[in-house]
């Protein structure tokens, strides 16, 4: 009987580690790891498929002038955020320090376009709750093809969510410029 327990102690204990290979332990989101298994299988995917990128905005300087545990708080509620907004939608992950990705499979770009307004808004009030700066750059692809080059999808992506973030800085560097 008690190999039985220790053998059954085995399999949680394999479980946990398993979990623990696919999930960011921050957010609770998937991870890098997660995000490239999921790759490689929607390279084969036939249905429509979105990737929508995000990257926190002015997380170094959080970091640097409010302290990492700030920092740590702007990630946690970004992750937040998109498990709201996306729900049983789609997956989320954290890949890389302020860096996320949303899959969505077999939402039309208006769909996927619907979710990331919800992301906005979730952003949005979280952020006139906090007494950080919460902020985002989104950019996203969509794609109904059947041969899908997942690199160049991913850096269409990447692209656009840099053009917007680029945007929001022009913005926010037009609205500390006064005319005397």
């Amino acid at each position: 009987m008690e190999r039985f327990y220790e053998q059954v102690q085995e399999k949680a204990n394999i479980d946990i580690y398993a979990r623990m290979a696919y999930m960011d332990t921050m957010t609770g989101l998937g991870n890098r790891t997660a995000f490239l298994e999921e790759n490689k299988s929607n390279a084969i995917f036939p249905g429509m498929i979105s990737y929508i990128m995000m990257d926190a905005n002015n997380l170094k300087t959080i970091n640097d002038t409010l302290g990492h545990n700030k920092g740590d708080e702007l990630i946690i509620t970004i992750a937040k955020c998109m498990r709201k907004a996306v729900g049983h939608n789609g997956q989320c992950y954290r890949i890389g320090g302020d860096e996320f990705v949303i899959i969505l499979k077999n939402k039309t770009a208006a769909e996927t376009e619907e979710i990331i307004n919800k992301v906005r808004c979730e952003i949005g009030f979280a952020d006139k709750q906090s007494d950080i700066t919460i902020s985002v750059a989104i950019g996203y692809v969509w794609t109904d093809t059947e041969q899908k080059n997942l690199e160049d999808l991913m850096q269409h992506a990447d692209d656009e969510m840099y053009k917007d973030k680029k945007k929001t800085k022009e913005n926010k560097s037009k609205e500390n410029t006064h005319s005397i």
